[in-house]
C-alpha cells in the first residue's frame, strides 16, 4: 500500500524566504512557498525519500515519504512539511538513511526509526517502527551514521559499532552475516567519526596533535570506493585509504567517497562517471584525487552522483551530476568542478537532493523534490535553495478557541492539537481546558495522533459500545498494547485519567523507551507500575512534576495539561 499524504501548510500571508522576510522566489523554485521557514536549525540531512533536521533545542523534524514510519511521528502519513519526531528532545547527532533515520541523544544512547529491514534499527528485530526505538547495548555514542541498509555509531571509547546489512562486508566485523544488534568493527580503537555509504563504510581516525588523521574504509570496493589504489569486490575489515593522513571529515556515497583535510582541501575517490570526484574529469579513481579549486573547505558530504563541501566563507560548493538541480546553481547542468552555493553553513548531499543550514540558522534544500523531501510544501524540483517550512510544531494557526487565552501556558499546544486534527474541542469555539480527560478521550487523542489506524480486531470490552465515538480508538489501544483495560472485559471509558495513567499511556504509545536515569519524585515508588514511564517522561522533558520532588500520580489530568503533554511528546519541545 502506498503512503498516505498529509499536506499541512501554516497560514501566512507573506512569501517567506531564507532570511525570514518576504522575498521573491529564488531561481529554479517551483510554486509558492507559504509559511515561515524552519528556524533554530543545528543540522539538516537530506535523504532519498525523506529528510530531517535537528534543531538547537534538541528536537527533530522530518518530512517527505513516511512508508514504514520513517518520519518518526508515530504514523505512516507522508508530509510535505516538517513534522515532529515523537519522544526526542535532547538529540546531539542526526543521520538520515535510505529508509530509516537515527539520532544520538544526550545520554549517549542511539534511537532509530523507519524501516527495520536487515536489522538496520539495531533493536534485535527486523521490524519497522514509526516511533524511535532504542539501539541495543549502546550508551556512550557520540555520533551515528545511517546508510542504505546498515547503520554505524562512533562510541566515546574511539571504537565503532555497526548493525544491519552485511552482505558485502559493510559492518566491518570480518563476516558477511547481517546483524540485528551492534557488532564491533574489527581493529578500530581511535575513531573520531564514521560515515556509511551505499554498501561501504569509512572512519576517520586520530592523527597528529591538533591535525587531521588517516581514514580506513570497509565493504564494497568494485568502484574503488575504499581508496586502496585498486578495485576488488569488498573487504570485510577496515583497510587504509592510500596516502591520506590529514582528514578532518569523511563522507561515503553510493559508489564514491570524499574527505576534507586539515589544510581545507578536499579529495575524493571511487566512481566518477558524473564528475562526482570534482577533479575536472570523468575518470574513476581507486585512490584519492584532489577536488579542483577548493582551499577553504571545512567539511564534505557525498550523495549518489554528486558531492558538496561546506566552505569557511558562509557558502557551499557542489559538483557532479546536476540533472535535477542538486548542485544549486539555478539550472540542471552537471559540473566536473565545484560551483558555489552562497549563504550555507553545513551542507548535506544525498541521492539527488542537497540540504543545508543557512547563515540565519534556517534550513534550505534543493534538487529533487520527489516525495516532498525539500520540505517546502510541494513535490517540485528546485535548482537553487528553497526554504524548508516550519511545520505545525513551530507555526500552528490560531485554533479559534474562545476559552484558550493566547498568553496561557497551553495555548500553543492546543493550537497544535487542533491543527493536527487530534481534537476540535468540546463544542464550536470551545476547548474546555479545565475539564478532566476521560479514558475515552485519552484513547481518541492517542489514536488520532497515530494517524487513526484501522483494521484492528474487536476489543471485547463490555462497556465500550461499537457505536461509540471512541470504539475504533480503544480497539487500536488494545491491539497496540497501550492498555488492557481496568479489569477483564472492562475499559472504564468515563473514568478520569490520572497522571500515573497518563505517563503509562504516553510511554507505551512511544515504544516503551527506557530512561537512562531514575526520576527523583518522592511520591512515585520504584515498585509502582508507572515508575519507568515517569522516569522517561522526565528525561524527555514532557513534565517536571507538579512541584519540587512531587509528581502527584493520583491527580486527574486536565485537557489543558494533556494538550501540553501530547505537544511535547509530538514535537520534542520542553
Amino acid at each position: 500500500m502506498g503512503p498516505r499524504w498529509r499536506v499541512v501548510v501554516p497560514v501566512c500571508s507573506l512569501l517567506v524566504g531564507l532570511s525570514g522576510v518576504a522575498v521573491a522566489l529564488p531561481a529554479g523554485a517551483s510554486g509558492p512557498i507559504a509559511g515561515p521557514a524552519l528556524a533554530g536549525v543545528a543540522e539538516v540531512q537530506a535523504g532519498s525519500f525523506h529528510s530531517c533536521a535537528r534543531l538547537t533545542d534538541g528536537s527533530v523534524r522530518c518530512w517527505g515519504n513516511n512508508t514504514d514510519g520513517r518520519l518518526g511521528d508515530g504514523t505512516e502519513d507522508s508530509s510535505l512539511v516538517p513534522v515532529g519526531v515523537v519522544g526526542v528532545s535532547h538529540a546531539t547527532s542526526l543521520s538520515v538513511g535510505l529508509t530509516h533515520s537515527c539520532v544520538v541523544v544526550s545520554t549517549g544512547r542511539v534511537l532509530c526509526w523507519g524501516s527495520g529491514g536487515t536489522g538496520r534499527l539495531g533493536n534485535g528485530t527486523s521490524d519497522s517502527s514509526s516511533v524511535p526505538t532504542q539501539v541495543t547495548g549502546i550508551t556512550n555514542a557520540t555520533s551515528v551514521s545511517a546508510g542504505s541498509s546498515h547503520t554505524c555509531a562512533r562510541l566515546a571509547t574511539g571504537t565503532v559499532r555497526c548493525w544491519g546489512a552485511n552482505d558485502i562486508g559493510q559492518l566491518g566485523d570480518g563476516t558477511i552475516a547481517n546483524a540485528l544488534t551492534p557488532t564491533p568493527v574489527s581493529g578500530l580503537t581511535t575513531a573520531l567519526g564514521v560515515s556509511t555509504g551505499g554498501a561501504h563504510t569509512c572512519a576517520r581516525l586520530e592523527g597528529a596533535l591538533f591535525g587531521g588523521g588517516p581514514v580506513k574504509c570497509w565493504g564494497k570496493n568494485d568502484q574503488g570506493q575504499l581508496g586502496v589504489g585498486t578495485t576488488y569486490a569488498f573487504s570485510a575489515t577496515p583497510v587504509s585509504v592510500s596516502g591520506l593522513t590529514n582528514a578532518v571529515g569523511v563522507s561515503g556515497g553510493r559508489d564514491h567517497t570524499c574527505a576534507a583535510a586539515d589544510d581545507n582541501t578536499v579529495s575524493c575517490w571511487g566512481l566518477n562517471d558524473q564528475g562526482q570526484l570534482g577533479n575536472g574529469t570523468s575518470t574513476s579513481a581507486s585512490s584519492p584525487v584532489s577536488v579542483t579549486g577548493l582551499a577553504t573547505a571545512t567539511g564534505v558530504s557525498v550523495g549518489n552522483v554528486h558531492s558538496c563541501a561546506t566552505l569557511n566563507s558562509l557558502s557551499a560548493a557542489c559538483w557532479g551530476s546536476g540533472g535535477v538541480g542538486q548542485l544549486g546553481q539555478g539550472n540542471n547542468n552537471p559540473s566536473q568542478t565545484p560551483v558555489i552555493v552562497p549563504g550555507m553553513t553545513n551542507v548535506d548531499a544525498t541521492d539527488f537532493t542537497t540540504c543545508s543550514v543557512t547563515a540565519t540558522a534556517e534550513a534550505a534544500c534543493w534538487g529533487s523534490g520527489s516525495f516532498g523531501k525539500l520540505g517546502n510544501g510541494t513535490t517540485a524540483n528546485a535548482t537553487s535553495p528553497v526554504p524548508v517550512q516550519a511545520g505545525l510544531c513551530q507555526a500552528s494557526p490560531d485554533p479559534g478557541m474562545g476559552d484558550v487565552p493566547g498568553a496561557s501556558y497551553y495555548a500553543a499546544a492546543v493550537a497544535w492539537l487542533v491543527a493536527k486534527g487530534i481534537t476540535s474541542g468540546t463544542a464550536p469555539g470551545v476547548y474546555s481546558p479545565n475539564l478532566p480527560v476521560s479514558r475515552a478521550q485519552m484513547a481518541v487523542f492517542l489514536w488520532r495522533a497515530a494517524g487513526q489506524p484501522t483494521g484492528n480486531p474487536p476489543h471485547g470490552f463490555g462497556d465500550v459500545s461499537t457505536a461509540s465515538y471512541y470504539n475504533d480508538a480503544v480497539e487500536w489501544l488494545l491491539n497496540a498494547g497501550i492498555t488492557s483495560g481496568t479489569a477483564p472485559g472492562v475499559y472504564s471509558p468515563n473514568q478520569a485519567v490520572t497522571r500515573a495513567q497518563m505517563a503509562v499511556f504516553l510511554h507505551r504509545a512511544t515504544g516503551l523507551l527506557a530512561a537512562a536515569n531514575t526520576h527523583s519524585f518522592g511520591d512515585v515508588s520504584t515498585s509502582a507500575y508507572y515508575h519507568g514511564a515517569v522516569s522517561w517522561l522526565v528525561e524527555v522533558g514532557i513534565t517536571s512534576g507538579t512541584g519540587p520532588g512531587v509528581y502527584s500520580p493520583n491527580q486527574a489530568v486536565t485537557r489543558a495539561q494533556m494538550a501540553v503533554f501530547l505537544n511535547r511528546r509530538g514535537c520534542g519541545t520542553t
